[in-house]
């Protein structure tokens, strides 16, 4: 490979519709001057910090403190409440309490997870790509179904062999013939190979990580994002709900929220759990069961680690993966692992007197020498609620764990590589883009005003 290079922070603004509640008068009118979180009505400093003082006793990160919200998001969230109870107290016939939900599992293969409050095993799935026709019969022999109790049954189908030129796919999920008014159909992008075209944007990736517990904030995140974008993927680094076991997160502060947007249906999932939800034992099924794999993407190849497992199993398999050839052919070679290597804001009573500070330890200490050694280009994290940006020769690390959970401030660490970076305590979310002519363009997006907090560039280092 080509000797290491600095990337480029001279990124030119996305041109992106401007949200009418940041905006003043008159064509081109910049935005407010007012405190961003007020634009959305979101806590004023004397609110919050008097909320601060009343809680002061229950750790930060335990409070699930929901903040003033704007009322079209009050009125969505209590819809989601609502939803959520009458399934729990069997109000409901036959349904969709998830709509069914897209996580990527390989290259070519695609996970349909969705969940109804009844059992029905002849339940089918059909696929057709805009190139060509391909029908899978997903019936009870390859359908898992878990019933989890009578009110919570999901099902778990595949979308496989999927081709491997660029398309579109169109899925659907048929019901018994009695059963009609279940039929669901919705289309993604799939996009496995890059085509090399100068100046040309073929992929968009959306990066989210930590909304648990806040989903009034998790929801203008997702509007934020979705009124100003159109995204092919969406990358999660992890914690999507506080409890991994509550039925009840996973409806009303996952699932719906998504499903409200048309993310879940429409949007494959690049997903790493976290460790508010990692299920030691792989119960649950929200999110399969898979703790570390690898896929290529739009020329990005994908290594997605579990922080949760000090494995030596995952130790080879990384090493393994960084030296196959298809790490090495890609574009990129991108880690997404949620703890980051470098935590720079924590608690500090928890980081120092509650052994926080050696969570994950050993994606540092084992994992970035593998990364250096083997010309790994960026690494995604969350788990620290802010954003940050660092570089470690010609390797860049992010923490954008600014999804919803509340923000962490109190510097803990003073790792070398954040130096010269960038640090916003702010909620946000990430634009990523691949071009044809291989760079990926990095922007990161204040949630509350629409304003960009930073922005990179990286050329490939692949030898065409």
């Amino acid at each position: 490979m080509p000797a290491p290079a600095s990337i480029s922070t001279n990124v030119p603004p996305t041109i992106i519709a401007t949200p009418p509640s940041a905006t003043g008068s008159g064509i081109g009118a910049r935005f407010h001057s007012r405190h961003p979180m007020m634009l959305h009505g979101g806590p004023s400093n004397t609110i919050s910090a008097w909320i601060d003082r009343v809680l002061s006793f229950i750790p930060r990160r335990r409070r699930q403190i929901r903040y003033p919200a704007d009322v079209s998001t009050w009125s969505a969230l209590a819809g989601f409440k609502l939803k959520n109870w009458s399934f729990n107290w069997d109000l409901k016939r036959c349904s969709y309490r998830k709509d069914p939900m897209l996580f990527v599992k390989d290259s070519s293969t695609v996970l349909v997870i969705w969940e109804m409050n009844c059992k029905l095993p002849d339940m089918g799935l059909s696929w057709v790509s805009s190139s060509h026709a391909e029908t899978s019969n997903v019936g009870q022999g390859s359908t898992s179904i878990t019933t989890l109790d009578k009110a919570h049954v999901v099902y778990t189908a595949t979308i496989s062999g999927m081709p491997a030129s660029n398309t579109n796919i169109t899925y659907s999920i048929n019901p018994p013939r009695t059963m009609s008014h279940l039929f669901r159909s919705y289309t993604f992008s799939h996009l496995p190979n890059p085509p090399l075209i100068a100046d040309r944007e073929i992929a968009r990736f959306g990066a989210i990580s930590d909304n648990q517990c806040e989903v009034a904030q998790f929801f203008k995140v997702l509007k934020a994002m979705t009124a100003h974008h159109k995204v092919d993927y969406l990358i999660h680094a992890g914690d999507a709900v506080q409890d991994y076991d509550s039925l009840d997160n996973w409806q009303t502060d996952f699932a719906s929220p998504l499903s409200y947007f048309r993310i879940g249906q429409t949007t494959p999932l690049i997903y790493t759990h976290g460790n508010h939800d990692y299920d030691p034992q792989g119960l649950y099924p929200y999110t399969g069961k898979r703790t570390w794999h690898a896929y290529t993407l739009a020329g990005i190849r994908f290594i997605v680690l579990d922080s949760n497992l000090d494995s030596y199993d995952q130790d080879r398999w990384l090493e393994e993966e960084l030296t196959s050839d298809a790490s090495k052919q890609a574009w990129f070679r991108l880690i997404l692992v949620h703890i980051s290597p470098y935590t720079q804001y924590w608690e500090k009573d928890a980081w120092e007197n509650k052994g926080e500070k050696h969570w994950g330890s050993f994606v540092r200490t084992r994992y970035v020498p593998l990364f250096q050694k083997h010309n790994v280009d960026l690494v995604i994290s969350g788990h620290q609620h802010n954003y940050m940006r660092g570089q470690d020769d010609h390797m860049v690390y992010t923490i954008i764990g600014g999804a919803g959970g509340s923000l962490d401030t109190e510097q803990v660490e003073d790792y070398p590589v954040w130096e010269g970076g960038k640090a916003k305590l702010r909620h946000h979310y990430v634009l990523m883009k691949v071009t044809g002519d291989r760079r990926l363009i990095w922007e990161a997006y204040d949630a509350d005003c629409g304003t960009r907090l930073d922005a990179f560039v990286l050329h490939s280092r692949t030898q065409a």
